[in-house]
């Protein structure tokens, strides 16, 4: 799908990774965790990626097979590469800025490039397996 850079797409991208994780027969812990993760992707590119422009466009791939879900996560605000930032302490009690540190505890695998065509990607990788993280 593609949406709006707007804070109200994100209701439309939770319901499309729900119906996904319940069609594949993820279960509700583990899909709660990968929302949790594109939502906060999504959230990111919105408020830092677009500067809260609500006429860009951010668009999802998903892929799923029986041992891994794949979400692709295009867009072309300013760069960020998720697997580059350090994550703040959990333990350091202030709001914000531990969307980083969810994303990566949440998903087995989290890729940053560019496309051929100077988008960003984001690919979040879930392993459908009993060794995938909680």
């Amino acid at each position: 799908i593609t949406v709006k850079s707007h804070p109200q797409s994100l209701k439309q991208i939770r319901t499309l990774i729900t119906d996904v994780t319940c069609r594949f027969a993820i279960p509700s812990s583990t899909a709660g965790n990968i929302i949790l993760a594109v939502d906060e992707v999504c959230s990111n590119i919105i408020r830092h990626g677009y500067k809260n422009d609500t006429e860009q466009k951010i668009s999802l791939t998903i892929f799923c097979s029986p041992d891994r879900l794949i979400i692709e996560i295009l867009d072309s605000g300013a760069c960020f590469d998720l697997t580059l930032a350090e994550p703040r302490d959990p333990a350091d009690i202030k709001p914000g800025g531990l969307g980083v540190y969810i994303i990566k505890q949440v998903m087995d695998d989290v890729e940053y490039g560019q496309t051929d065509t100077g988008r960003n990607r984001t690919r979040l990788i879930k392993n459908l397996q009993q060794k995938s993280k909680p």
